[in-house]
């Protein structure tokens, strides 16, 4: 079994809970930033398309425990809407003269044909391939949705090579997989999906999580550091570390309402592209903290926190490592290590409370 009933059931209540003030909205979100490209550094265009939302979210196992991106995604899609939106937005934010990545995101899974129908994943591409700016497309989706036939379809209507699939692995880790994130896939099931991407000539991204609940922060630079090493030697090609922040609805929200989660410091991000890009200097090593500086997301002490995020998006879009070496200083930083510490007693009380 591949899911802790317990933890899986909790969450569902949670869920059945949450999704009655789900939203209906039809727009797709995009925006343009600034990214780090296979080549080096260029621009972004990011669609969040409004799709029916994750199935895994959507399953009597009731998701992941920290995410509540289903609650943005409409009950009824209109595909027709979608697709002319579609090419609208590239017609308007592609520029001439700039390279892109082009992120086409569902808060699920685009390779999932109950999500995105093999229809418009195919009307996507071709669209996409228009475009010479455009040196990379970024597809989200869960292991199982990585078929050769979902494969087959994209290939023929674009380039495979400028294709990658970045799957949210979360950890290496199967316990943590099960008992805290309750993902509903292994490491196994990840490495099957990477062999098949890489086989058909696209690359892959792996998500990891930096600090899910029931693990302190001190074991989750651990896992981050010991998921980077595996993944690295299975030959993935980007590596994103998603600090945690807080989504509305969720089991990882009732944790912090409740005082027993904090979420990430920023010492540890900064410690952690430190220690991975020294390791593996010509992987491309993504950490974009969402919602940083606020108390729902990676912060310190709220003095050096810009001073750090700036820090590490400079890393981000340049990955040099010298970016990292910036000196920075704060009292906070002895807090910080004193903290890493003493949140392992404390989680294993927080244990109890769930068991």
């Amino acid at each position: 079994m591949k899911i802790n009933p317990a933890l899986s059931s909790m969450v569902r209540e949670i869920r059945e809970n949450s999704l009655k003030e789900r939203q209906h909205s039809r727009k797709i979100v995009n925006w343009v930033e600034d990214h780090r490209l296979p080549t080096g550094a260029g621009k972004a265009l990011v669609l969040i398309l409004p799709t029916r939302g994750c199935s895994w979210a959507l399953s009597k196992s009731g998701g992941c425990s920290i995410c509540g991106y289903i609650y943005d995604n409409p009950l009824q899609p209109d595909y027709d809407i979608m697709l002319h939106s579609f090419k609208e937005i590239l017609t308007q934010k592609i520029e001439k003269d700039l390279k892109y990545s082009l992120k086409l995101f569902t808060s699920g899974s685009f390779l999932d044909t109950r999500e995105v129908p093999l229809e418009i994943q195919k009307e996507m591409m071709k669209e996409a391939a228009k475009y010479d700016q455009i040196e990379e497309i970024v597809l989200e989706s869960r292991p199982e949705y990585v078929t050769e036939s979902v494969l087959d379809n994209i290939a023929e209507h674009i380039e495979i090579s400028k294709i990658e699939i970045a799957i949210g692995l979360e950890s290496a880790n199967n316990a943590i997989l099960q008992n805290s994130i309750n993902k509903g896939f292994f490491w196994e099931d990840f490495v099957k999906a990477t062999n098949r991407i890489k086989d058909k000539g696209a690359r892959v991204k792996a998500y990891l999580l930096f600090k899910p609940p029931f693990i302190s922060e001190f074991d989750s630079i651990n896992d981050i550091l010991e998921s980077v090493s595996k993944v690295a030697d299975l030959g993935v090609n980007t590596v994103s570390i998603n600090a945690m922040s807080i989504h509305r609805g969720t089991f990882l929200s009732q944790l912090f309402e409740k005082q027993l989660y904090r979420t990430p410091w920023l010492w540890s991000l900064l410690h952690l592209c430190q220690e991975i890009k020294q390791k593996f200097p010509d992987m491309r090593l993504i950490c974009d903290v969402v919602a940083g500086g606020s108390e729902r997301g990676a912060h310190n002490c709220g003095e050096c926190d810009k001073e750090i995020i700036s820090i590490l998006k400079k890393f981000v879009l340049n990955q040099d490592s010298s970016a990292l070496k910036e000196e920075v200083t704060c009292s906070c930083k002895t807090e910080w290590r004193s903290f890493l510490f003493s949140e392992k007693i404390s989680n294993s009380e927080i244990l109890d409370i769930y068991r």
